[in-house]
């Protein structure tokens, strides 16, 4: 109930929790906002900066392999050395940026991709089994705050170090800055008991293909499983195609690489305030009074990107808008978030929140990469309110979709 009594954090599930996603969020700040940045910076079309939406791809389909990560290994095992992998790929990347060649840049990038998705799969399986409901409810604010600031030093710091300097150097720095997460990650993170579904570990792995099976199909026959999946597809619709073109349109209004590298950092640390405080709010109020407010909040942010476009502001009053959405923005994050963690049962905690996740990518994927073409067609300002009408149906859904876990809670654990 809403009202019982919350769980204390513990100083080391901080950390933790923290380390963790900062090691999560780095590889996507990565890909899809210093990818941007370097592509608007050197003059890359509109369709070209876009086509960075098709890296979602990865995460789009990791459902199809998420169960190899809950079935066979350690999650914990997977995550950092995920993360090693994960900061040689960035110090390659940072070796091809100088020559510009954008084949060879690409195929990299799609690579990472790849990775990042798999990491994507072992770091949130873990936060799932080492935490249980209540608690991963207390932590979605740390872990999306984390995310969050992983996104600050990505594309605010390091955007601003290689505008000042060179992409070497600021690619570079995140493949150090990634392969010091994995190493502190491996040295910090608890040890919970694996948690596979019943026969997934057998001797010889006889029953390993049907609980295989069972990851998928134990997701897709949960209740209201029709209401959750459109829900996932449409929540982030508006959102993803509004994040997509904002670097294009304040490029256009007069907003330099450095000044965008300093929006970057301002905007996301208003999300992350939203996250914080969105977390907060789903753990004293519950997920059934505060999704709808929260998804609520993060939609009707998006209309100010129209009126920035209309009537182009200066510095200080792009400022004030970017500011605005990203903390709304952060909000609805913290909800969804919960919603998901919700969906997941405990035995496929990693595959079930990597399918969740997928859906929401389908979207971001096609709606990101559709944006390019759309946006040169119609123009910032309408494409924009295209945006915002894109983000409808997920207003209406999130009266619809259920708001209690799946599983019911097992008896309370203790988080080191």
């Amino acid at each position: 109930m809403a009202d019982a009594p919350r769980p204390q954090k513990s100083r080391r599930a901080l950390l933790w929790t923290s380390t963790t996603y900062f090691g999560e969020g780095l590889p996507w700040t990565f890909l899809h906002q210093m990818g941007t940045e370097f592509l608007t910076a050197i003059g890359a079309s509109k369709t070209q900066i876009g086509a960075t939406s098709w890296l979602h791809l990865a995460v789009t389909f990791k459902f199809a392999w998420s169960p190899v990560l809950d079935l066979f290994g350690r999650r914990r095992t997977w995550l950092w050395a995920l993360q090693l992998i994960l900061g040689g790929g960035m110090l390659v990347v940072a070796g091809i940026a100088p020559s510009r060649n954008l084949t060879t840049f690409w195929i990299a990038m799609s690579a990472l991709a790849v990775v990042h998705a798999t990491h994507d799969i072992a770091c949130d399986g873990f936060y799932l089994q080492a935490l249980d409901r209540r608690q991963q409810a207390l932590y979605a604010g740390t872990r999306l705050g984390a995310y969050r600031l992983a996104m600050i030093v990505g594309s605010s710091i390091l955007v601003v170090l290689a505008g000042r300097t060179s992409w070497l150097l600021g690619f570079g720095a995140a493949g150090v800055l990634m392969i010091l997460t994995a190493l502190v990650n491996a040295a910090i993170m608890p040890h919970p008991p694996e948690r596979h579904a019943e026969g997934a570990s057998g001797a010889g792995g006889a029953h390993r293909p049907v609980a295989f099976l069972e990851a998928f199909t134990s997701f897709i026959v949960q209740p209201q499983a029709a209401a959750v999946l459109a829900f996932l597809l449409t929540y982030r619709l508006g959102d993803i195609m509004m994040f997509a073109m904002s670097k294009p349109l304040l490029r256009d209004i007069g907003v330099d690489t450095a000044h965008r590298g300093l929006l970057n950092g301002m905007g996301t640390g208003a999300s992350i305030l939203g996250v914080i405080l969105g977390g907060a709010y789903v753990a004293r109020r519950g997920l059934q009074r505060s999704l709808v407010p929260l998804i609520f909040a993060q939609n009707l942010a998006i209309p100010l990107y129209i009126l920035m476009a209309v009537y182009k502001p200066h510095f200080a009053g792009v400022t004030a808008i970017v500011l605005t959405e990203q903390f709304m923005g952060g909000l609805g994050m913290a909800g969804n978030t919960v919603f998901m963690m919700q969906r997941c049962r405990r035995a496929f905690s990693a595959s079930h929140f990597a399918m969740a996740t997928s859906v929401v990518s389908l979207a971001s994927t096609f709606s990101g990469a559709l944006s390019g073409p759309l946006n040169e067609r119609l123009g910032h300002p309408l494409f924009f309110t295209v945006a915002f009408l894109a983000s409808i149906p997920s207003l209406v859904l999130v009266w619809i979709v259920p708001k209690t876990p799946l599983d019911p809670e097992p008896p309370a654990e203790q988080v080191a």
